[in-house]
């Protein structure tokens, strides 16, 4: 694996933690604000631990994105240890503030940081996050890291059947209106 570039993403990819583990990727936790208590995604919340408690919390989670300084954080700890350059995958820009962010503080930086969109959520993130590590693991540049993921993006199709509408619309991604339209 290249120490000389990071792979970052967030906690959004649904990336099996030993694969994170075993490609050396940086996850930072988007942020799951549930009552008055917000929780760092797969740190101080495990997705197992958020399904067992939104069947039985009164209070329904929202989910936001993590903040300016996390950002700024993990790059600089990435560059701390010696890498010349970050590769960021990020949720899609259409459902998250989390790569306008991602992509701000990055230009911050002193090193060059390239974010990419991943035009998805969950798993079509997580599909190409592994595909630029297996890059990088072969001593492909942070460019070639980037065409990997949109090689894997430009293959991937996204079919999303919900039992219930109710969580998008608590967690405010859709009105009440759009919620009772589509239950019925």
């Amino acid at each position: 694996m290249s120490a000389s570039i990071a792979l970052i993403t967030d906690s959004t990819c649904d990336i099996p933690q030993t694969l994170i583990d075993q490609y050396g990727i940086t996850a930072i936790p988007q942020i799951v604000d549930w009552g008055k208590t917000l929780l760092r995604d797969r740190l101080d919340l495990s997705p197992e631990e958020f399904y067992r408690r939104l069947e039985k919390d009164p209070h329904k989670p929202r989910s936001t994105q993590p903040g300016p300084g996390d950002f700024e954080k993990t790059y600089r700890e990435a560059i701390a240890r010696g890498v010349r350059e970050i590769v960021i995958l990020t949720v899609s820009g259409y459902l998250s503030g989390t790569y306008a962010l991602a992509e701000q503080v990055g230009r911050q930086m002193e090193e060059p940081v390239s974010v990419v969109d991943s035009k998805g959520p969950t798993m079509s993130l997580g599909w190409q996050v592994p595909a630029a590590a297996r890059c990088r693991e072969v001593g492909g540049s942070a460019a070639e890291m980037v065409a990997a993921a949109a090689k894997v993006r430009s293959k991937l199709v996204l079919i999303v059947c919900l039992d219930t509408l109710e969580y998008l619309q608590r967690g405010g991604r859709i009105g009440m209106a759009t919620r009772r339209i589509g239950t019925r």
